[in-house]
């Protein structure tokens, strides 16, 4: 399975809410005339490329539109230019926000990828189509994704991989996994 969206940095990003997805975390202000520095939250290339519109969803939760005038890639950062932001300390106050778009903006994934969130909350059914718990997370490793299942018992960890991942089914919210003897627990709290 393919990454979409981090998991690390906010559990928030996980979720889908009112039509905006976060794709990028504000870390600073750059240079004068309020260019931002933000992490992205997207591993698709060039996913700031072609961006018009985001919107910055501010510390108190409020919601502001803005019109991108660039955006540029600053080693493995993305430097973005909005319209109405012209100093250096209206930059930095957006330390910490989240740049959000809205969901018919959002990239095209390539075959058998995924957003996050749409996997959250799907049922999960083991090989004999038995119904075994529902997706809680998805955490993100350097190897690859491990979806996190809530089962009757226990959290369990499977990794997201063809040999465990059977069929994901986002039309009816469903995916098919065989799980493995022996895996770990999810460690809660």
């Amino acid at each position: 399975m393919e990454k979409s969206t981090p998991n690390r940095m906010n559990n928030r990003l996980t979720e889908h809410y009112d039509n905006l997805v976060a794709i990028g975390y504000i870390l600073k202000a750059k240079g004068l005339h309020g260019e931002i520095k933000l992490k992205s939250l997207s591993n698709i290339a060039g996913r700031f490329d072609l961006l018009e519109e985001v919107y910055i969803e501010l510390k108190d939760s409020s919601v502001i539109k803005h019109t991108v005038e660039y955006a540029k890639l600053f080693g493995e950062y993305v430097i973005v230019k909005l319209e109405d932001i012209n100093d250096r300390a209206y930059a930095e106050s957006l330390r910490g926000a989240y740049v959000l778009v809205d969901d018919k903006n959002l990239a095209t994934l390539p075959s058998e990828s995924y957003y996050i969130f749409d996997l959250i909350d799907m049922e999960v059914f083991d090989s004999d189509n038995l119904c075994i718990g529902k997706v809680l997370c998805v955490e993100q490793y350097p190897a690859n994704d491990v979806i996190v299942i809530r089962t009757e018992n226990n959290d369990i960890m499977v990794p997201a991989i063809k040999e465990y991942i059977l069929d994901i089914d986002t039309k009816n919210k469903r995916i098919m996994v065989n799980i493995p003897e022996g895996l770990p627990e999810y460690p809660n709290g």
